[in-house]
């Protein structure tokens, strides 16, 4: 059986899963401004508690995005060097399908509206559908003001717009600003984010199917094509007390 790892730093959490010989392990943590410092050593960890060495993994899987600038960042860089060191093939998983995948998994649902916050007064979105196929996307993954999400996919199709939809992720937190997406929405969860674990079945399927690639071939997905510094008020800084 292969060994696959999989982490995710797109959201305030690091989180890890490795499966290795039929049992998955894995790890994660609620620490926004420690992805760099932790996501090392909860790889060696969990290597550590299957018994083998980061050279034995045949694939790895990485949460490619949208999310945090810095966590992709982290998150790409890592995969490419763990790549580059032990010669496993990596796959990119959309930060918005593993979320919406969490929701599913959790919440026992088939229909996703899945909404994260971009910061700078936007959020990043996407609709998905559990089939016996896997996850079907409904509306691909966006970026936009919280009054301008486009679920019109999802509200110009009959029958969708009649299924009981989920929302979830920390971007519902501007629910007040979305009566667009209220109206379609049944309930929400706003606590829920992407998790390592639950994106392992993501990664395995994709496995199975041969989609993992060289490493030069996997980028991490921003949709903001600049990106700009924190307000200053939001910087950590030496001077504040």
């Amino acid at each position: 059986m292969s060994n696959i790892l999989v982490f995710d730093a797109s959201s305030s959490w690091c989180s890890v899963a490795l499966t290795c010989n039929g049992t998955i392990y894995s790890a994660a943590q609620l620490q926004p401004r420690k992805h760099a410092q932790l996501i090392m050593p909860m790889i060696d960890d969990l290597c550590q508690q299957a018994g083998i060495k980061p050279k034995q993994l045949d694939g790895i899987a990485f949460g490619k995005g949208p999310g945090s600038f810095t966590g992709l960042r982290i998150a790409i860089s890592v995969a490419q060097g763990l790549s580059l060191a032990t010669g496993a093939k990596l796959y990119g998983i959309s930060s918005l399908e593993a979320l919406a995948w969490q929701a599913m998994k959790v919440k026992n649902s088939e229909y996703v509206v899945a909404i994260m916050n971009a910061h700078m007064g936007e959020v990043f979105y996407s609709a998905y559908q559990k089939t016996e196929q896997g996850l079907v996307v409904i509306v691909a993954d966006g970026l936009a003001k919280p009054e301008q999400v486009d679920l019109s996919a999802l509200a110009g199709n009959k029958e969708l717009a009649a299924v009981p939809w989920l929302g979830a992720g920390d971007g519902f937190q501007f629910k007040e600003e979305m009566p667009q997406v209220l109206s379609l929405i049944d309930t929400i969860d706003e606590e829920i984010s992407s998790m390592a674990e639950s994106m392992m079945d993501i990664a395995l399927s994709a496995w199975q199917q041969d989609l993992f690639t060289a490493a030069e071939l996997q980028q991490p997905v921003y949709l903001r094509e600049t990106v700009a510094w924190k307000k200053l008020s939001e910087q950590p800084s030496l001077l504040k007390k």
